[in-house]
């Protein structure tokens, strides 16, 4: 690996047990977004087309982590040793995209986060019939930590007051959260 590539200075974040953002290395990574003429439409926070990042090899770069660079935040699915020496490391990573937003809970400082708005996702009665269409959100857990119910989350000047957590839609990297605006 030319050491000119590794161009891009990034955080390396883990999640700990108590839903909180842990810091562990400042390092220096190549990042390749694969371009195409016909990227995927995203459908929710996780961006469908995956990033492919370039790093010496460090025993903590790992699957499940994260990195956090001035303006994007990605998610480690793999890190394999690239030539078998331990000498550098080929990531392949999920990109969260999503709106800038601020998320206010009580007796805390503001958090800012990114957040994927569906304004008309279906709301299911206990029967799994469609009975109304609501505003969900999807916000990663690595900034956001814990959600609940009576937070608010400020996204494009419009206020909202988290409603419900459904329990069924959490897979410990992205929350999904009920909205009703204020």
């Amino acid at each position: 690996m030319r050491a000119g590539r590794l161009n891009t200075p990034a955080t390396l974040l883990e999640l700990n047990a108590e839903i909180q953002a842990c810091e562990l290395d400042w390092m220096w990574f190549g990042i390749d977004t694969k371009e195409s003429a016909e990227p995927p439409y995203p459908t929710g926070l996780r961006n469908p087309a995956k990033v492919a990042i370039r790093a010496w090899w460090d025993e903590r770069l790992r699957q499940g982590r994260y990195l956090r660079t001035e303006h994007r935040l990605f998610h480690i699915d793999s890190a394999r040793d690239y030539r078998g020496d331990r000498a550098e490391l080929a990531i392949t990573a999920t990109e969260f995209i999503g709106e800038p937003a601020q998320l206010v809970r009580a007796g805390r400082p503001p958090r800012r986060v990114r957040v994927f708005l569906d304004m008309q996702s279906p709301w299911r009665d206990e029967n799994g019939q469609v009975i109304d269409y609501r505003t969900r959100a999807e916000i990663a857990l690595i900034e956001a930590g814990r959600v609940h119910t009576d937070d608010r989350l400020t996204v494009g000047g419009v206020t909202y007051l988290v409603t419900a957590l459904p329990n069924d839609m959490d897979d410990g990297i992205v929350r999904n959260i009920w909205l009703e605006p204020l």
